[in-house]
């Protein structure tokens, strides 16, 4: 398993227990990921999942901060930035 799909099952199995969650981040198999220097880099293959992404961004935050895997996350289509989220972790929800 390379390091991309790492970060991608990290993510992923955060909600494992919880399939309608789960059920909104699936675009990330769609994605590639990277990480360096704090930031997570999603690369999408279209518009469509990168929005897909967007809407469930408090979503893919959580994991994120509590792993502390980056301090934001630029998601991009074909090498262009549609949007760059910021990770706070002070703002983390225990449930």
């Amino acid at each position: 398993m390379n390091w991309f799909a790492q970060l991608t099952r990290l993510i992923l199995d955060f909600y494992r227990e919880n399939p309608v969650e789960l059920r909104q981040l699936q675009g990330l198999k769609a994605c590639r990921l990277s990480r360096r220097w704090g930031v997570l880099r999603i690369e999408c293959r279209d518009r469509q999942v990168a929005e897909t992404l967007l809407a469930a961004q408090d979503l893919l935050k959580e994991p994120i901060s509590e792993l502390r895997i980056a301090h934001q996350i630029n998601i991009l289509v074909n090498g262009v930035l549609i949007s760059s989220l910021v990770v706070d972790p002070t703002k983390l929800t225990f449930s």
